[in-house]
């Protein structure tokens, strides 16, 4: 009995011990892998707090010689004028239109003038009958019988009708209205019969004159632009009638001021039209080719540490930051010009985090532009595009 009772608590405790056995070759076979892995990410995590930080750098470079500058330009003539009548009366007949090119002093109009004609009848009259009083009294013979204050006035009284005859003689040479220049006819004001006069009143004009050439580009060059505007500068003429195409042109003169309300420097660019293909009055742009007047360094936009009062980039030497002060120039949009502070070459850190300090040591990665997005490409922007905006740029 104590046999059969000692045997079956044997087999108890051999099954006790085998589910025990089962349960810890379980527990360590999920365990182990585990700790294997928290024990790795502890030491990865490690390794990561406990190494330097990567940066990404593009290098700093020199300005190049040369800067475009392309700015939207007011055309106009070479010369200008409206041509107004000189004498009141009504148009008789006319003989240019517009497009049409003249010559100096050719015939534009004719203008009848009877009040003119009636005065100068008048006039002659006048005079007629002044001549006839001084050479009577010029022809007395006796003496004493006249003073000398009586011929004196007949003469002048006579000199002063002829003198009225003639400038009532000058009015009416202006019934031949001529072009003052040889040029084309832009504006076409008259019709037989329409009454004219001699005002110069705004709208009285009856024709417009102009000499295209050469036209005028009138720009307003900024001023951080301006001391390199010069004349006898080339440049470019640009018009979206011509797409791809570039009138050469030339600075002639500037304001030698600046406009205190726009800080821009009027310049005049001329263009030769011998040809007739460009208009004045169209929108157009003109494009400068600037020379560099003092050393500087190109850098990206993006490099500028932002915040603060004083403009510095980050950059990296011998693997520690060191933040540099600069003195910015000219703006291009993606990037800057920097006047002092670089010599160029120098690895800047482009994004710098607000986190990175004096002489902190960090890892460089080179900056590369980003791949090109999957799709179809985007639409060209139109060449000489009269909404496109002011544009810099170093030449490269």
């Amino acid at each position: 009995m104590s046999d059969s009772n000692s045997s079956g608590s044997g087999r108890f405790w051999l099954l006790i011990l085998i589910v025990l056995v089962v349960f810890g070759g379980l527990f360590l076979l999920g365990y182990m892998p585990r700790h294997k892995q928290e024990k790795a990410r502890d030491a990865e995590a490690s390794q990561v707090a406990n190494a330097s930080p990567t940066v990404t750098v593009a290098p700093a470079k020199a300005a190049p010689d040369t800067t475009t500058l392309t700015l939207p330009a007011d055309t106009k003539s070479n010369r200008e004028t409206f041509v107004f009548a000189r004498a009141n009366g009504f148009v008789k007949s006319w003989s240019a239109d517009i497009g049409q090119r003249v010559q100096a002093g050719q015939v534009l109009a004719e203008v009848t003038t009877p009040e003119l004609d009636q005065q100068i009848a008048e006039a002659r009259a006048n005079l007629g009958l002044a001549r006839t009083s001084y050479n009577r009294l010029a022809g007395v013979a006796l003496p004493g019988a006249i003073s000398k204050q009586e011929l004196d006035a007949a003469r002048a009284q006579y000199a002063a009708q002829q003198a009225a005859v003639q400038q009532l003689l000058a009015q009416q040479a202006f019934r031949r209205i001529t072009a003052p220049f040889s040029g084309i006819v832009t504006q076409r004001n008259v019709e037989v019969g329409t009454l004219v006069s001699s005002s110069n009143a705004p709208g009285s004009q009856l024709y417009k004159v102009e000499q295209t050439d050469k036209l005028r580009a009138y720009v307003q060059v900024p001023q951080n632009f301006a001391p390199a505007i010069k004349n006898g500068l080339e440049a470019d003429y640009l018009v979206p009638e011509f797409p791809g195409r570039a009138f050469k042109a030339k600075v002639v003169r500037d304001a030698g001021a600046l406009d205190a309300s726009t800080r821009t420097l009027l310049t005049e660019v001329q263009v030769p039209n011998a040809r007739g293909e460009l208009r004045p009055g169209s929108y157009a742009q003109v494009r400068f080719h600037l020379p560099r007047t003092a050393p500087s360094v190109i850098i990206p936009a993006n490099a500028l540490v932002p915040g603060g009062t004083d403009a510095r980039v980050a950059t990296v030497q011998a693997g520690k930051i060191h933040y540099q002060p600069i003195v910015t120039g000219r703006d291009f949009g993606s990037q800057l010009e920097v006047a002092q502070g670089l010599k160029g070459g120098e690895q800047l850190v482009l994004n710098p985090a607000e986190t990175l300090t004096e002489g902190e040591a960090v890892q460089t990665k080179a900056f590369t532009p980003p791949a090109k997005p999957a799709g179809p490409p985007p639409p060209k922007p139109r060449p000489n595009d009269p909404d496109a905006p002011r544009v810099s740029s170093p030449v490269k």
